[in-house]
């Protein structure tokens, strides 16, 4: 329940502090004091948007901030979780700043949140209802809730509303899953293609380790072919001409032979100059064969200078050395074998089936419950209709099938109230037959229906205001009853014009407007017994009618309506 509102510097109220109970609370006051100001507050508290022009003149900022207590909504803990919050204890205090600079600051428990958290936190926690709230009462969505909250549909042994949440919630992500992965299978196609295309390139390669190096070797050997060839041709004939290598040898084998005899020093270099001699001539022969053996192969040049371009031209796409070409062959092959998209999409494929069939059936079952808990809505509505100066009103819950046979967010079904509001004229939709007064008590109907199937549920704070709009007299007695019959079950604040709601709640706050030094304020006053029957007095006056008769009055219909 709201607990207290505390509200500075907002519209005309600079400073004020409400501390509410459960049951019903009646808020009024003269037309123009600020009544409506509370609502504005609190829905801004509460996450609604605002602007620079509810702060109040001459200031920089407003701030509102409730307090809540024995909150223990599950959609609440679910909400706290999402914005990084725990829970403390069963209490929530909401704070909300806006300044004059556009700027705005949410706090939960003194912790700042965004303002979509602010909203999705306080959103089961508090309930405003105003004549705004009518145009909700026409859109189709929020009737067929009211048909599934009054069904139980929402809570109970069987909470087919959630489930039907939950599992369509489950196959719009399994078919977002599917249609994903037939996205990234086109994709993937092409990846694999691709990959094909690099193995069976890399396979016909065929490149093996150290193969560069090699064929480099190899071609630069036979681009020296004519050099080797020349540069060998020339040493044998230096070996081997007159005066060359050889003959110079041999001469000086001989020279140094003759004397030998004469010391045996010269004698060891004879035998030297001999092998030298011996060797020039094996230098000789070999050279000559290895002549002999060089020759230009042109094809095996080409053929060798092919591969090397090919290898290097494969080495630029494919990571610039052998290492890491070899590496992306061996990657290549891993990704292939490794492809598991076929598996993937059939997984997904069975998903989407699957919770698309349940679905399915649980639509089905929607449906069954919906066209059975109709007519016993339709006939709560008319009876709280009646009651509340419509008494020859019947109303029709009209549950049919939604355009395309597929199921919806809220399953196979739309529904439409149908409203006779007199004996004897047509029966038609909400919009196009019912007034404002008659759309208000309607809603009112709505609410109370919706209270009947909320069995085991925590209600949240109901605000209503100028719910009684168009309303006076017995009309007014059977409105305030029918708010304490619902505050029974949840906390309601009202704000009424009406005496007779007025005596009808647990407590009364009054809002009052006065000038001070040039400036409006409006401020909050909870009522004891004789500023209660005072107001009421103030609310039953009329010309010619003494104070005293008018307290009078105010007494009787406090005792009146406290008593029923």
């Amino acid at each position: 329940m709201l607990s207290s509102l505390r509200i500075l510097d907002f519209a005309i109220i600079e400073s004020s502090e409400l501390h509410l109970t459960p049951g019903l609370t009646a808020l009024t006051g003269e037309t123009g004091a600020g009544k409506s100001i509370l609502v504005d507050a609190l829905a801004l508290v509460l996450g609604g948007r605002g602007t620079e022009k509810a702060i109040r003149a001459g200031r920089e900022q407003t701030e509102i901030e409730a307090l809540f207590e024995g909150v223990n909504d599950p959609e609440v803990r679910v909400a706290l979780e999402d914005a990084g919050l725990e829970p403390d204890g069963d209490a929530l205090i909401l704070r909300r700043i806006l300044t004059r600079a556009g700027r705005s600051r949410c706090y939960v428990n003194g912790r700042l949140v965004t303002q979509a958290q602010l909203k999705a936190i306080a959103a089961p926690l508090c309930d405003l209802s105003s004549q705004h709230a009518q145009h909700r009462l026409l859109d189709a969505a929020f009737q067929l809730e009211v048909l599934d909250r009054f069904a139980g549909l929402y809570n109970g042994e069987n909470p087919l509303r959630p489930r039907y949440d939950a599992a369509w919630t489950a196959w719009r992500a399994a078919l977002a899953v599917r249609n994903r992965l037939l996205t990234q299978q086109k994709a993937r196609a092409d990846r694999l293609d691709w990959l094909r295309f690099v193995q069976q390139e890399l396979a016909t390669l065929a490149l093996q380790p150290g193969e560069t190096d090699v064929i480099q070797g190899k071609l630069a050997r036979l681009r020296a072919a004519d050099q080797i060839a020349k540069t060998l041709a020339e040493s044998v004939h230096r070996c081997e001409d007159e005066g060359g290598l050889r003959d110079q040898s041999v001469r000086l084998s001989r020279g140094l032979s003759k004397l030998a005899a004469l010391d045996p020093k010269i004698a060891a270099l004879a035998e030297r100059a001999d092998e030298l001699a011996a060797l020039s001539d094996e230098l000789a022969r070999d050279m000559n064969q290895a002549a002999r053996h060089v020759e230009r192969d042109d094809r095996e040049l080409a053929r060798l200078s092919e591969r090397l371009d090919a290898i290097l031209r494969a080495l630029k796409k494919h990571g610039g050395t052998e290492t890491a070409l070899l590496e992306r062959q061996a990657a290549t092959a891993r990704e292939l074998d490794a492809d598991s998209t076929e598996v993937e999409l059939a997984d997904a494929e069975r998903v989407e089936r699957k919770t698309g069939a349940d679905v399915r059936d649980l639509a089905q079952a929607l449906q069954t419950a919906r066209k059975k808990q109709a007519p016993a809505l339709a006939q709560a509505i008319a009876a709280t209709v009646q009651r509340l100066g419509m008494p020859s009103a019947s109303l029709r819950v009209d549950v049919h099938g939604r355009q395309g046979e597929e199921a919806g967010p809220l399953g196979l079904d739309a529904v439409d109230l149908l409203l006779r509001a007199n004996t004897g004229e047509g029966e038609g939709r909400l919009s196009d037959v019912a007034s404002g007064g008659e759309l208000s008590r309607v809603l009112l109907a709505v609410r109370r229906a919706s209270l009947d199937g909320a069995t085991h549920v925590t209600l949240p704070t109901s605000i209503y205001d100028e719910v009684d709009a168009g309303l006076s007299g017995s009309t007014g007695l059977v409105l305030g009853q029918f708010l304490r019959e619902v505050a029974g079950r949840q906390q309601v604040i009202v704000i009424s014009h009406l005496p007779q709601v007025a005596a009808a709640a647990d407590s009364h706050v009054r809002v009052h407007k006065s000038e001070t030094a040039g400036r409006t304020h409006s401020r909050l006053e909870t009522l004891d017994s004789e500023g209660r029957l005072n107001e009421l007095a103030r609310m039953l006056g009329s010309a010619g009618q003494t104070r005293e008769s008018a307290l009078e009055h105010a007494r009787r219909l406090l005792a009146g309506q406290s008593a029923r």
